[in-house]
């Protein structure tokens, strides 16, 4: 049962208020809302942010983009003109037969399959006996990163592509 004050108008009464009481009912449950709502998004939506680079089992784009980059525009030519490759420099990149994941600093886990093709779409000849492939064979039940760059080979338009799963 609740008290009626008077008020300054006397055909009007209104109830008498607790001072010590600030928080409604309805305050209480829409702030509860908005931080169950808030929450519930933060727990659906921040896994999927950080998804692509905390799995082992799925390509990695901050590498092969890294590795991509690194090579047009500086291991495989002049770092004053990217994306030109040398022909002599790319040539004894590709012969090289040391572990393709090993010099280009990847994780042990990682695996990376490095080409530059021509237009007709087949790795491009640097010499006579040096093919510009390197690496091990994509296998087609893993997930694979592709980045690709496009370069000049002697003045020929070629595509470097690094694949990194």
């Amino acid at each position: 049962m609740s008290r009626l004050q008077p008020t300054t108008d006397s055909s009007r009464a209104r109830p008498a208020t607790d001072s010590s009481r600030a928080q409604t009912t309805v305050d209480f449950a829409a702030g509860v809302s908005v931080f169950l709502v808030a929450t519930a998004f933060a727990f659906t939506f921040l896994p999927g942010v950080v998804a692509p680079f905390a799995d082992t089992d799925v390509g990695d784009p901050v590498s092969a983009n890294r590795v991509a980059d690194h090579l047009a525009t500086d291991r495989l030519g002049d770092p004053a003109e990217p994306y030109a490759l040398d022909a002599e420099r790319t040539a004894a990149f590709f012969a090289n037969d040391t572990a393709l994941a090993d010099r280009l600093a990847l994780q042990s886990h990682r695996d990376v399959n490095v080409t530059v093709v021509g237009d007709d779409g087949d790795p491009v000849a640097l010499n006579a006996t040096v093919t510009a492939a390197a690496g091990s064979d994509v296998p087609a039940d893993t997930d694979t990163t592709v980045a690709w760059r496009t370069v000049t080979v002697d003045g020929d338009r070629a595509d470097l592509v690094v694949r990194v799963w």
